[in-house]
């Protein structure tokens, strides 16, 4: 299980600054032989309470600089005897991962969740049932550690003091539980344990108090070189299981407690004159990201490559905007007409992503348009098996042959791993399309098959609301004027200053120059210099989201992924990937860009909009997992580098 403790001094003169940090290092070591997968602390003075974690050992989170600054912003004040500073307090953990990802900062501890930071060592192993019995709360991360606080804060609104609420919330949860608690608006440490996996000493001079998860540990910290100055040869006690324990801040009072008279019997908790600031790096970015500036009429926020807004808000996207002029029907009729067969032989190609756009263009061009088409699809490594399940449903349905192009699946996953191992030791987003690099030669097999199978008729089912002008936005290269141009038919400038924008970031980082760039060049070619005109579907007819999942659903049993309602990039394998780094570090994704079309498009309001954004831009864990996982790159040390890049939207003082 994992490891927690806790210091506590005094400014009565107890520890000094290298004592006390001595201290907490020595609590960290000795903690980690519980756990080495995460670590964190919370450091709360006279009106601040720094929370701070990471998704490494122990060992290695006191060697960063992140942990040195939440640190100092923790005790500078304590120490220098600012602001009438009377104590110091320190809960910290070291976690054995039993619930909720490493890599994800939400789910390490402590967890700060409403007005209480928690460490806890144990497993909650009914907690989804305490989640599904308290339909007014409901859970923000996937440890098990959240519902503890999430119950113990909404028993003290309901008018319970902390100790009381402690002892219900212990009543509550089912498994072995110690934990240490601060909060917001009290000036007391609390402590419970229903094993007894809790032991405290009180230093000699009664100014100073640690505890930790073991009597092995309180035993080193009490004798020998270990020793903390000041708790030479004290006793450690035990906290009994089925008890709390109360420390008051200022005095250093302690107060043990059974867990049934803590529900009967009259308490008075130390209040602070005002409430604690609670600083947590990932509460503060999640606010500066919910705070961007967003166009006022479409969802673009100030992080927008080239974006300007005038002084109504609208941004230059918006202004530029040309809309999606359909062509007649009666167009596309006419031209089918002359490739249109006996309905035997195969009268057009289709390329075949196995997304909802070319799932639907399929049923389309079979059942209403009256082709006989056959589809290919090019598996380049990152088609998921969703996608092909999905695949099988439509042409199964349809009877449509469906031709698959294999690439060297070994091959081009180790391209992409070994592109994305360049990026992560130096992330710039304006390279990431270089994961996607791969399935562009989708475009070169497409003329190919033209030649091969003499059907001279291919079709495309791409909308124009899937434009990303901000993918090269962050590779330096602004937008086009105008309207909406197929890659291959960008300028020769256009192409150009791409290629010498990914020049200098190969240079800049020679790790790219790898085995993967004869692929990457043959995939540029494919898309920015193979011939694209082919006949593409939706330039003719409407594009309308709900009547497209409707007939895939409905008609056809369409699966959904597991982890998104979203419909769209659900059997792209890299999109989970892209998205998560572009939502963190950025703040918006493609999902931001897509809908702010549709608004634009007069096909959905912004309000609705924002509603899908937020919902669609969640992390989509298990997938972004299965990517890491086929590419063979360690999911959590990758999460970890993407979480530590700096925001474009967040205050510089966070990094």
């Amino acid at each position: 299980m994992c490891g927690i403790f806790g210091l506590v001094t005094t400014s009565r003169g107890a520890l000094s600054r290298e004592d006390w940090t001595e201290a907490v290092r020595k609590l960290f070591l000795l903690s980690q032989s519980r756990g080495k997968e995460a670590a964190g602390i919370a450091l709360a003075n006279a009106d601040t309470l720094v929370v701070h974690k990471d998704s490494v050992s122990a060992e290695a989170m006191l060697r960063t600089a992140d942990y040195r600054r939440a640190v100092a912003r923790g005790t500078d004040a304590f120490f220098e005897g600012r602001g009438g500073h009377d104590s110091l307090a320190a809960i910290g953990h070291a976690r054995l991962v039993t619930n909720g990802l490493q890599g994800i900062d939400a789910n390490n501890q402590p967890v700060w969740r409403d007005d209480i930071v928690i460490v806890h060592n144990g497993i909650v192993t009914n907690w989804e049932k305490l989640w599904a019995d308290n339909p007014d709360i409901s859970p923000r991360a996937e440890v098990d550690t959240e519902v503890i606080a999430a119950l113990m804060h909404k028993y003290i609104l309901a008018g319970d003091l902390p100790r009381k609420a402690l002892a219900r919330v212990f009543g509550d949860v089912y498994g072995e539980t110690s934990v240490a608690l601060l909060q917001r608006g009290t000036n007391e440490l609390l402590l419970g344990t229903n094993t007894g996996s809790v032991h405290y000493c009180v230093s000699a001079a009664g100014d100073a108090f640690f505890f930790a998860s073991e009597k092995w540990i309180c035993q080193k910290l009490t004798n020998g070189k270990r020793c903390i100055p000041g708790f030479a040869g004290v006793q450690p006690r035990q906290l009994k299981a089925g008890h709390g324990l109360a420390v008051d801040l200022a005095s250093l009072s302690i107060e043990e407690f059974s867990f049934e008279d803590g529900i009967s019997a009259p308490q008075v908790s130390p209040m602070l004159a005002t409430q604690r600031n609670i600083e947590e790096k990932s509460y503060r970015l999640q606010q500066a990201q919910a705070n961007m500036c967003r166009c006022t009429r479409c969802l673009l926020p100030e992080t927008m490559p080239f974006i300007a807004f005038d002084s109504e808000g609208v941004c230059n996207y918006c202004h530029t905007h040309e809309p999606w002029e359909k062509r007649p029907e009666s167009d596309l009729e006419e031209y089918l007409s002359k490739f249109r067969g006996d309905g035997k032989s195969p009268d057009c190609v289709v390329a075949f992503s196995g997304g909802r756009d070319s799932s639907y263009g399929l049923h389309l061009l079979k059942e209403k348009y009256g082709m006989q088409p056959i589809t290919f699809s090019y598996d380049w490594g990152m088609v998921t098996d969703l996608a092909r399940r999905n695949q099988a449903r439509i042409c199964g349905k349809l009877g449509i042959e469906h031709i698959w192009i294999s690439a060297d699946i070994k091959q081009k996953r180790a391209n992409i791993r070994r592109n994305v191992e360049a990026w992560l030791k130096k992330p710039d987003l304006g390279i990431i399309p270089l994961f996607m690099a791969g399935d562009k030669q989708f475009f070169w097999y497409a003329n190919a098959l033209i030649k091969q199978t003499g059907i001279p008729l291919m079709v495309f089912c791409t909308n124009k609301l899937e434009k990303t002008d901000f993918k090269l936005g962050f590779l330096d290269v602004p937008p086009q004027a105008s309207g909406f141009n197929r890659p291959s038919s960008f300028g020769t400038n256009r192409k150009v200053q791409m290629l010498y924008e990914y020049g200098k970031r190969y240079l800049s980082n020679p790790r790219y120059l790898n085995r993967s760039i004869p692929d990457t060049m043959w995939a540029f070619v494919s898309y920015y210099g193979i011939n694209q005109d082919h006949l593409y579907l939706f330039d003719y007819v409407s594009w309308d989201e709900d009547e497209i999942d409707d007939v895939l659903i409905n008609g056809y049993d369409w699966e959904l992924a597991d982890d998104t309602q979203c419909t769209w990039r659900i059997g792209d394998g890299t999109a989970a990937f892209y998205n998560y780094i572009y939502t963190t570090v950025a703040g918006f994704s493609e999902h931001d860009t897509f809908r702010s079309n549709q608004i634009r498009e007069g096909q959905i309001t912004r309000d609705r909009a924002l509603a899908l954004v937020e919902r669609d831009n969640a992390p989509r864990w298990k997938s972004i997992r299965e990517y890491t996982q086929l590419i063979n790159i360690d999911f959590d040390d990758t999460i970890r580098v993407i979480d530590r890049i700096p925001k474009l939207y967040a205050p510089k003082d966070l990094y």
